[in-house]
Parts: structure tokens; sequence; C-alpha cells
């Protein structure tokens, strides 16, 4: 009998699995106008927005309020929340280097060229840059008004479109913080 559940419970795995994997979406919709929360730290929280329609989010690769992957045709465009870890809150420029770590992480050839100042719609400054690598794109930060974290928002994809790269834009432009995140 025990040997008979194992084999059971091994063909479930090794059959059932697999299908019930393929039968689910790998990416969801993100309905144009829908805001999503994507951090928050120090009693701040952070949201962007999607205006233009065509993004989909890829669950099985998004850990929520941390770490988001978002797709809309060629492009891909990655959204983390980072807390950083000294006491004293680093400036952008320092958590700008640290975004150039981990692009470099993910791809050893990836380097950030020099930021710029941005400031979201809504008055959020931060800093923007080219990337280079594997895949050019372009790389955003937005500390929180606390510094208690930062979101950081990497674009990447060959063949984008304008259409695809205004749509990263209004996304990138859209962040925003208000009071009333984690204390």
């Amino acid at each position: 009998l025990p040997l008979g559940v194992a084999t059971a419970v091994t063909v479930l795995l090794v059959t059932v699995w697999p299908l019930l994997n393929a039968a689910l979406p790998d990416t969801e919709p993100v309905r144009s106008g829908q805001a999503l929360r994507v951090g928050s730290e120090g009693g701040y929280e952070a949201a962007l927005t999607f205006e233009r329609g065509g993004w989909e989010l890829y669950p099985g690769s998004s850990t929520a309020d941390r770490s988001y992957l978002f797709g809309r045709g060629p492009v891909e465009l990655t959204v983390r929340s980072v807390v950083p870890l000294e006491e004293t809150p680093p400036s952008a420029t320092e958590l700008w280097q640290g975004l150039g770590r981990t692009v470099r992480a993910e791809d050893p050839d990836a380097r950030l060229g020099d930021p710029r100042p941005v400031a979201a719609d809504e008055g959020a400054p931060g800093l923007t840059g080219p990337l280079a690598g594997d895949e050019d794109g372009v790389a955003a930060l937005y500390p929180s008004p606390d510094g208690g974290f930062a979101v950081q928002l990497v674009l990447s994809g060959p063949d984008a479109t304008p259409a695809d790269l205004a749509a990263v834009e209004d996304v990138i432009r859209s962040v925003v913080f208000s009071e009333g995140g984690a204390a």
C-alpha cells in the first residue's frame, strides 16, 4: 500500500503538475489607468500607474511590494522597491551606484551611464540614465521622501517601438509617494 501511494503521488506530480502549469497563464493583463503599489517603508508607500494599455504582469517573476516584472510587446520593465541597509539614508547618487551593481549582477556586461535628474509627474525627484549591455535600455530610480526606500525601474528589450517607449516613459514618470506606508 505505501508503495502504491508513493507511486500515485509521483505519477500525479510528474504528469498532472506540468499540465496544470501549462494551462495557467504566464501573464496577467494590467488595466489601463491601473495604479499599483510597488513598495512601502518608514511611513511612505510608492505606487505607479499604467496609463496606456498593452502591459502585462508576470506574476511568477514578481513578489508583492518588492519586485515586479512587466512586459509590453518586446519591452520588459522591472520595478523594484529597495531598502538601504545603512542607518543613514544614502544619497540618490549612492543609490544609482547600487542600481549599477544590481544590473551587473544580472548581466555582467551591463553598465549604467551617467545619471541625470528627473522628476515624476507628481514632483518626486529622481535620477535616470542609459543602460548598456546584452540589451540596451533605460534605468530610473526615485528615493522616498524620508530615504527609507527607493523605487528602481529598469527597461530593456530589443525592437521597442516608439509607442512602447512612450508607454514606458509614462510609467516611469507616474511614480508617486504618499504617507501611510509600513511604519
